[in-house]
């Protein structure tokens, strides 16, 4: 194979790959650009105040974040796959009063009110007999705290229809009546039946464990007035039904709900996301703010003033269901990161209809906290409490074989029988 890769054939094969990609989808999202550049420049990106090295603020405040890792297939046996999940809760506080800028709060209190940290959780699911649905739902329902499924869902529904349906009772006449039933339990909420894959069975269960670590907090008596995600707000929609097709869409807006009245600030953070021309709006915040600018840039939607992007206007989950994302940069060593917000927050407590001036304000001073808290040299322009919670959870190769080498003890000391647990290709050194 080696030396098919180093043979020239193999560059002419990129060549054409590359020409092709420059020819199709680049020319096009170009001419997209040439239509949003100057409103961007001159209406969405903005730099930011940041505060001084050596600020005292009048009240110092918790930060929360949530991150979560894991593997698919800690053992195969046969068509079962055991799923190991692991998350970290971090709170940290600005602690402005001292040297040390957000430092964890005592590891004793937190694990005191949220549990033992990081967390670390294990559970099977076959995919080839026709209960993939049923055991799938077994186990959201277990990891999720809040186990009223009527509970789970209607913030999604009150979010939705801008507060038309608050009760179960309210869907009648709606256009959702027809499921009312489907709604009363977990399975139903699962409704991506014909793409339950190892690989998506794996995701929906690590989220909805980083989300069940989000309410424990949020139900604690810890009142972070940050809670960090890592990922998006995004939200996959049943195309006919018109709500989630899977069941951590609707937790997400619960968590989105509960955080409102907690007064907490819920954001979503992420590295790697699928905003185009990321790299355009970075070189246009070069030109307009200099070199070393710390800026961020809203991305509206359609019914925000002005409209959406033409950029975004045929992106899949962009803008997101319910959610206001952003672009910022607070280094000139990273590519731009994307933020999240819960529309219904930010309608109530960043925008002001009618008053773009105050708006920008209200913005300005929400991602000056934001850079704040991500100064640390050793993640510097990445939120700090998200990179420990990265570091916290996060399963190596090591991690991984070794927690295989206690898997084929604990069988052996269960009594069961021998059959491998390796996989099949190790049998052929492969």
């Amino acid at each position: 194979m080696l030396e098919k890769i180093l043979a020239e054939k193999f560059r002419k094969t990129l060549k054409l790959v590359f020409s092709d990609i420059s020819n199709q989808q680049d020319r096009r999202d170009e001419q997209e650009f040439v239509k949003d550049e100057v409103r961007i420049r001159e209406k969405l990106l903005t730099s930011i105040d940041t505060y001084p090295s050596d600020v005292v603020l009048d009240d110092d405040f918790l930060v929360a974040a949530v991150d979560g890792s894991g593997t698919e297939s800690l053992v195969t046996l046969d068509d079962i796959r055991v799923h190991l999940l692991s998350t970290s809760t971090i709170v940290l506080t600005s602690n402005t009063h001292s040297d040390s800028l957000f430092s964890p709060i005592d590891r004793a209190t937190l694990e005191k009110e949220v549990g033992e940290q990081p967390h670390v959780d294990a559970h099977w699911h076959s995919g080839v007999r026709n209960d993939a649905r049923e055991k799938m739902a077994e186990s959201l329902a277990e990891i999720y705290p809040l186990k009223d499924i009527i509970s789970i869902i209607l913030p999604f529904f009150r979010d939705y229809t801008d507060g038309k349906i608050t009760s179960i009772s309210d869907f009648a006449g709606s256009e959702f009546a027809p499921y009312t039933e489907r709604l009363r339990e977990m399975r139903s909420l699962i409704s991506r039946t014909q793409v339950l894959t190892n690989t998506t069975v794996h995701e929906e269960l690590r989220k909805v464990s980083e989300y069940a670590a989000v309410r424990h907090l949020l139900e604690s008596d810890l009142c972070p007035k940050y809670m960090l995600l890592d990922g998006a707000m995004s939200i996959f929609m049943h195309f006919v039904r018109h709500y989630p097709s899977m069941p951590s869409g609707f937790m997400l807006r619960d968590l989105c709900s509960l955080a409102r009245q907690k007064n907490v600030i819920l954001c979503a953070v992420s590295k790697n996301h699928t905003i185009p021309f990321a790299h355009r709006i970075a070189n246009v915040a070069k030109d307009q703010l200099g070199e070393g600018a710390k800026w961020f840039c809203h991305l509206p939607s359609k019914d925000d003033p002005g409209g959406g992007l033409h950029i975004i206007e045929e992106r899949a989950y962009i803008p997101p269901m319910l959610a206001v994302p952003y672009l910022f940069s607070f280094s000139r060593d990273n590519r731009p990161s994307r933020i999240d917000f819960d529309r219904v927050w930010w309608l109530k407590n960043v925008f002001v209809a009618g008053d773009p001036k105050s708006t920008r304000e209200n913005e300005k001073a929400l991602f000056r906290e934001i850079e704040f808290m991500s100064r640390d040299a050793r993640w510097y322009g990445y939120p700090v409490a998200l990179a420990l919670a990265h570091e916290s959870c996060k399963l190596s190769f090591e991690d991984l074989r070794i927690a295989k080498e206690i898997v084929r003890d604990v069988r052996h000391e269960l009594g069961f029988d021998d059959r491998k647990t390796d996989s099949y290709r190790a049998d052929y050194n492969l």
